[in-house]
């Protein structure tokens, strides 16, 4: 009688040890790479905001022409401002573009840029941005459009000061502005120089520039005590590095 119980409190014993050891096995099983858990993680889109340019599963394409268009959806904010850049990737064709727009309250975005002057059959990187922060990019395939052709005028990389004609010209007066475009990323600071060359009444000024999501960079100087028709030159400097420069003049 003794052998007979002792063996059913064993057996008891043992039965009650197997139940535990799979209580504490099952949850350990539900986190194995293989699970449904993860299955879940890695459909999760990679882009910020959940921003994708369209088509989605299709190959991009950037068309030749003065509407080209870039289309998206982003879960910002419906008013909430992108900027679209278009980067060229070959650097025997280079040209940059950028556009601002605004997301509509359907999630949704779309930025026209004039492309009819970009030379065909390159590559050029689509990305989005919003407050100073890439949301996503892609690269996409230039393609000719019948009609179009390529120019001396294409947009180029790079930094460049806007004036019209042979010099950049100012007013004898205050809050001249001088502006310009760049490729150095947004909220990048840029020192602009305007300095005299070979005056009587020798100048210098220097004011910082942020760079814009746009792209583009603005400063305003003051010409008022410069005599008209005085020379100079205007310069646009990052790092130590001049980014590019021009002759400007005081208007008569």
């Amino acid at each position: 009688m003794n052998v007979s119980r002792t063996a059913a409190v064993g057996a008891s014993i043992a039965v009650a040890l197997v139940a535990v050891g799979a209580a504490f096995a099952l949850p350990a099983l539900s986190g194995q790479p293989s699970g449904p858990a993860d299955a879940t993680t890695a459909d999760r889109p990679d882009e910020v905001n959940e921003t994708v340019l369209h088509p989605v599963n299709d190959s991009l394409r950037l068309e030749t022409r003065a509407n080209a268009t870039v289309e998206g959806t982003t879960n910002l904010s419906a008013g909430s401002t992108v900027t679209v850049r278009i980067a060229s990737e070959n650097t025997s064709t280079a040209f940059l573009v950028q556009r601002q727009t605004t997301v509509g309250e359907d999630g949704t975005f779309a930025a026209t840029a004039d492309l009819s002057h970009v030379t065909a059959n390159g590559t050029a990187t689509v990305s989005v941005r919003h407050d100073g922060a890439e949301l996503t990019n892609r690269t996409a395939r230039v393609v000719a459009v019948p009609g179009a052709s390529d120019s001396a005028s294409t947009p180029t990389a790079g930094s460049h000061l806007a004036y019209d004609g042979q010099r950049l010209t100012v007013a004898q007066a205050t809050g001249q502005e001088i502006r310009g475009t760049t490729d150095r990323d947004p909220g990048t600071t840029l020192t602009v120089r305007a300095r005299s060359t070979g005056s009587s009444t020798p100048f210098l000024r220097q004011r910082q520039a942020t760079v814009g999501e746009d792209g583009t960079f603005v400063v305003t100087m003051d010409f008022e005590s410069v005599p008209s028709g005085t020379r100079f030159t205007v310069s646009v400097h990052h790092d130590g590095e001049t980014l590019t420069e021009a002759d400007g003049v005081v208007a008569n």
